[in-house]
């Protein structure tokens, strides 16, 4: 038998115990529903993530596809220029967003997307291929912020499920049995305890009242004699 050694068989220490027990059961049955929340927040956000991922890898491909055409029709001088041409630059917000009691990032950009009038390099001293390069560097960064917002969710998520998960363990199978089993084990001291005591005070009263009898005999036969 399993139980802890350090609570005093008294009706005090039964009681702390008792509070003990009832606050493992409760937070064992808070962490449960917390455990199920993140586990089938994360069953709905990991196909999202693993179709973010792929749209990220075709992304990328066909971007390398791009910028090997770019640099064969303009050239190395003309890629520079068109770069440099450029007046917007994107921007990466960091904030976050509550999960089932959990903070996880969420990461935003600005200025991903733009119109082809608004990237800088004249229309007209460039070929069409500069213009597909830039719109599918556009849509990668895209796929590449969406993908690393959600990644990192995942993985937050997916930490917070193993802690939770050990601590729910941890519970279920010593926390609470050890306080039921100590439960169990003071209150039958303490029945013992009631019982040694009750018989303790038959036996006393027993006795008084045996010595009680006894005076009155003696009391008694003196009363007689005299």
């Amino acid at each position: 038998m399993a139980y802890q050694t350090d609570v005093k068989p008294t009706r005090a220490g039964l009681l702390a115990l008792r509070n003990r027990l009832r606050m493992a059961r409760k937070a064992y049955k808070i962490l449960s529903m917390k455990l199920d929340g993140l586990i089938l927040e994360v069953t709905h956000l990991a196909p999202e993530v693993k179709k973010e991922y792929d749209l990220l890898i075709s992304r990328y491909a066909r971007t390398k596809l791009l910028i090997a055409a770019a640099y064969m029709m303009e050239g190395t001088v003309g890629m520079t220029v068109a770069a440099y041409s450029v007046e917007v630059n994107p921007e990466i917000d960091l904030s976050q967003r509550n999960v089932f009691g959990v903070k996880v990032p969420v990461i935003t950009g600005k200025n991903v997307k733009t119109d082809v009038v608004e990237r800088g390099y004249g229309l007209l001293g460039t070929t069409l291929v500069i213009d597909d390069l830039a719109t599918s560097y556009e849509e990668l960064l895209a796929a590449i912020i969406t993908y690393a917002g959600n990644e990192a969710t995942l993985k937050r998520l997916l930490a917070e499920i193993e802690r939770i998960g050990r601590r729910v363990r941890a519970l279920e199978h010593q926390v609470i049995p050890t306080l039921e089993e100590t439960e169990l084990y003071i209150s039958r001291m303490r029945d013992e305890i009631e019982r040694e005591d009750t018989s303790r005070l038959f036996h006393v009263k027993r006795r008084k009242e045996e010595a009680a009898l006894r005076d009155d005999q003696e009391r008694k036969m003196r009363s007689d004699i005299s």
